[in-house]
C-alpha cells in the first residue's frame, strides 16, 4: 500500500498568491504547470480543495482585521475594549460570507 506524498509547500505559497480562488477546479489546473516544472506529484483534487478552503480563510481573517480596524477609526464615539470582539467577529462573518458567496456556483 502507498500513502500519498507530503504536500510541496511550495502548492500552498502558489494558491496564496492566486488572485482567483474561488473554483478549486481551476486552481488545481493551475498547479498542473507549476508541478511539472518542480518535478514534484500534483496534489490531488481533495488537498487542492483544502488548501483553497485554509486560503479564503486566511483571507477572510485578514479582511476581518482591517475592516474592524477601519470602523474602530472612524466611529465618533471610542470603542470600549469589550466591544473589539464583537465588531471583529461580525466583520469575519461578514468577509466568510462575501468569499463564500464569490466562490459559489450559479
Amino acid at each position: 500500500m502507498q500513502f500519498a506524498p507530503a504536500v510541496d509547500p511550495r502548492f500552498a505559497r502558489a494558491i496564496t498568491r492566486m488572485v482567483d480562488i474561488d473554483c478549486h477546479a481551476v486552481v488545481l489546473r493551475a498547479l498542473r504547470p507549476l508541478a511539472r516544472r518542480i518535478g514534484a506529484p500534483r496534489p490531488c483534487y481533495e488537498t487542492v480543495r483544502k488548501l483553497v478552503h485554509l486560503e479564503r480563510e486566511r483571507r477572510a481573517r485578514i479582511a476581518a482585521a482591517i475592516m474592524t480596524t477601519l470602523e474602530i477609526t472612524r466611529r465618533r464615539v471610542p470603542v470600549l475594549p469589550e466591544q473589539v470582539p464583537l465588531i471583529y467577529r461580525r466583520r469575519l462573518e461578514e468577509a466568510r460570507q462575501r468569499l463564500r458567496c464569490r466562490a459559489s456556483p450559479l
